[in-house]
């Protein structure tokens, strides 16, 4: 059995972090060589990358250090590209980071973005969208099995963390703080996990306007436009116009979502989506003199994302926990990001989140270039964090976040034995907000030269 077969077996076991093999990192790095092998055969920049480091064969996690891919290369494309319809060009873009061959797709109806979504997923290429709260939509290529592994993953991590959830039969009424539908890495995944818990015709979505990246999109281009005066009063007032009737159309559902919820508290449920959504119904309980504990014990919470820029106050978290009355039995606090398979679920006894055993992490210095994780494979660090997700099977799993992470390896905490997350933050979020990676520029190079190269076969052929 290969490495990566090894890794894949755990993804189908109920608790994968404590029944990890005693020679996990021995058997990663076997895994990372053979993603790496068949990784740098379909991606040509992951190859050039490679092939100017000069590194051939990976001895160890420090030779994986210079493959890595910033988070912002999967938001690498022109701008032009979307402004001028060039869907063709933007799926080319695509393509320089996928492991698949792109084909089918017809952009003769294609007119936006969540267009050119859609046709792609029509032709079995699952891109799925960052939440664009960065004013510019991240897209990661999801292949069938990525997109079957994603679901079955955020199932066994809700489990593993909230122990209510754990009996099959288990059938409640669903609560998602998501709209119905959209491109949305998180859309989908919630929406078919509740399928799989909920009574049949009770899930429930926050609003039925759906996610659009074409409308965050718009929306970064006219910040753009008002910013360096380009912008005329009569594209402002249109755009707002219609952003404050959108605007309008969500609220309305929040709310109606909201008293449903509230009327419904003493039944048990699911409760699933952002934290910063999750306090906005504590929130508007508070305001109806509902006070903390009023929740059926047996309604389970299942949250992430943190404030996602959201103006919140600094205990939001913890007046939640309160409200909930959050527990082993009741609550998961997922981390994770959209570009690896799964996430990371809350690990009550130590009170930090479990890495599952194909996530790689390795904890960079602040610019991205030096690995500080410990070399006998135990203690606490502290720095930038990145991922090599072994099981991602349409494009390339090494990701460098914007997160500042402190990581502990080797706690032995309850049997587990993969590593903690202890700790979190956003580097744009510190003093300075400064979050600057050495390797960013040379990846978006290599994606420009590999697109450029591409632009240029399609005029000669």
């Amino acid at each position: 059995m290969s490495a990566l077969d090894t890794l894949l077996q755990l993804t189908a076991h109920p608790d994968p972090f404590r029944n990890a093999p005693d020679d996990l990192h021995a058997i990663q790095l076997q895994a990372l060589r053979e993603r790496f092998a068949q990784r740098r055969r379909q991606i040509r920049i992951l190859d050039k990358r490679a092939t100017d480091a000069d590194v051939g064969e990976l001895s160890n996690l420090h030779d994986a250090v210079p493959l890595l891919f910033a988070d912002a290369v999967y938001k690498s494309y022109p701008d032009a590209f979307i402004e001028q319809g060039k869907w063709a060009r933007l799926t080319a873009w695509l393509q320089t980071l996928t492991a698949q061959k792109i084909e089918g797709p017809n952009y003769t109806n294609v007119t936006n973005m969540d267009d050119w979504i859609n046709e792609l997923r029509r032709h079995g290429h699952y891109v799925m969208s960052s939440s664009g709260t960065s004013g510019k939509q991240s897209f990661i290529y999801q292949s069938g099995a990525d997109r079957e592994l994603a679901w079955r993953l955020m199932g066994q991590g809700i489990r593993w963390a909230a122990s209510a959830m754990r009996d099959p039969s288990r059938r409640v009424p669903v609560f998602l703080l998501t709209p119905s539908s959209g491109s949305y890495t998180g859309t989908e995944r919630m929406s078919r996990f509740a399928e799989t818990i909920a009574i049949p015709g009770d899930i429930h979505y926050m609003s039925d306007v759906p996610q659009s990246a074409d409308q965050t999109a718009r929306m970064a281009r006219m910040r753009r436009a008002i910013a360096d005066g380009t912008a005329m009063p009569s594209d402002i007032a249109t755009f707002q116009l219609e952003s404050r009737a959108r605007a309008e159309l969500v609220q309305a559902d929040f709310r109606r979502f909201i008293d449903l919820l509230l009327e419904r508290r003493r039944e048990p449920m699911f409760i699933m989506g952002m934290m910063g959504m999750l306090y906005q119904i504590v929130a508007t309980a508070r305001e109806r003199g509902i006070p903390d504990g009023e929740f059926h014990p047996d309604t389970v919470i299942s949250i992430g994302g943190g404030k996602k820029g959201a103006n919140l106050p600094d205990d939001f978290q913890e007046q939640c926990a309160r409200f909930f009355n959050f527990n082993a039995a009741n609550f998961n606090d997922g981390y994770g990001m959209g570009e690896v398979s799964g996430f990371c679920p809350w690990f009550h006894a130590a009170n930090a989140w479990a890495v599952p055993p194909w996530l790689v992490p390795l904890v960079l210095d602040a610019t991205g270039e030096q690995l500080l994780n410990p070399p006998g494979g135990k203690g606490v660090v502290e720095g930038r964090l990145a991922i090599i997700d072994l099981l991602a099977d349409g494009r390339w799993g090494g990701v460098i976040s914007g997160d500042k992470v402190v990581m502990e390896f080797g706690h032995g905490i309850d049997g587990v034995r993969t590593p903690l997350i202890r700790d979190v933050v956003r580097y744009k979020d510190l003093p300075g907000g400064d979050d600057k990676l050495s390797c960013a520029g040379t990846i978006d190079g290599y994606v420009r030269g590999e697109l450029g190269d591409m632009v240029e076969a399609s005029r000669t052929a």
